[in-house]
């Protein structure tokens, strides 16, 4: 379960890295409001320049998160299609665990706002249907924007804020 490049194995014109690592590897606790329900997804290449090692390419994962709208989990495959990672190489024959950067590309790719779709309804505020299944009773308010300010006595200065 570890994404590994050992550098000394590299060609000169650098080496293309293709697969899949368990979902495991993302450490994604099980309590959260994110889960991987598939593996890790890697295209990578790499290449050493003088002693330093560049490798550039995709990642993803699919995850299954709770609609920000609706509560409704659902599915997604998330990318990070310019995955970069440089490190200076002291000794060429040591491997490089790329698992932790892979992770972290793949987690900082989340969604802020995960919804199930972009048309999603979301629950209603007052008694918490959902929207996209089912028509509740309740009145949505009708109240123009900006309405709040009609009720405003408000009182022009006439010098103009000078003093």
């Amino acid at each position: 379960m570890a994404i590994i490049i050992y550098p000394a194995r590299i060609a000169t014109d650098g080496e293309d890295l293709e697969g899949e690592e368990a979902s495991e590897a993302l450490c994604l606790p099980a309590d959260e409001e994110a889960q991987a329900t598939g593996p890790i997804r890697y295209e990578l290449h790499a290449q050493l320049a003088v002693r330093e090692l560049i490798v550039t390419g995709s990642v993803a994962a699919r995850i299954r998160f709770a609609c920000s709208r609706c509560a409704t989990p659902f599915e997604i495959d998330v990318h990070d299609r310019a995955f970069f990672f440089e490190k200076e190489l002291e000794e060429l024959h040591s491997p490089v665990d790329l698992t932790g950067e892979v992770r972290e590309s793949i987690i900082l790719a989340f969604p802020t706002y995960p919804v199930c779709q972009s048309a999603c309804r979301g629950l209603c505020p007052r008694c918490g249907a959902n929207r996209n299944r089912e028509q509740c009773g309740c009145k949505e308010k009708t109240e123009p924007i900006g309405s709040v300010f009609d009720s405003l006595d408000v009182k022009e200065r006439t010098d103009h804020g000078r003093t």
